[in-house]
């Protein structure tokens, strides 16, 4: 049977839990309730599941893990969002006839 540490909020482990709840946590042995969104090629994502502790939580219900998140800080701290935004092409609709 799989067992969880359960944390206080200064994230002290002050418990087990058993049960088949889900996957642990990659990075801990807290539940993993969320799974890393971070885009790895063929329409594909990380998936490691994680706590509630160490998802990045980057946009509504998009979570980062650890080493995704220090990426994608790293490439908006270069400027490469502004980049990619500024070469966006706005739609534009055809007049109505």
């Amino acid at each position: 049977m799989a067992c969880y540490t359960i944390y206080d909020k200064d994230r002290n482990p002050v418990g087990h839990l058993c049960g088949q709840l889900g996957d642990h946590c990659a990075e801990c042995n807290d539940l993993g309730v969320n799974l890393c969104d971070y885009p790895v090629g063929d329409g594909k994502t990380c998936d490691r599941p994680l706590c509630n502790h160490h998802a990045l939580l980057v946009a509504p219900e998009l979570h980062y893990c650890t080493a995704h998140a220090a990426q994608w800080q790293a490439f908006r701290d270069a400027g490469g969002v502004k980049q990619v935004l500024e070469n966006v092409i706005p739609f534009k609709e055809k007049p109505k006839r």
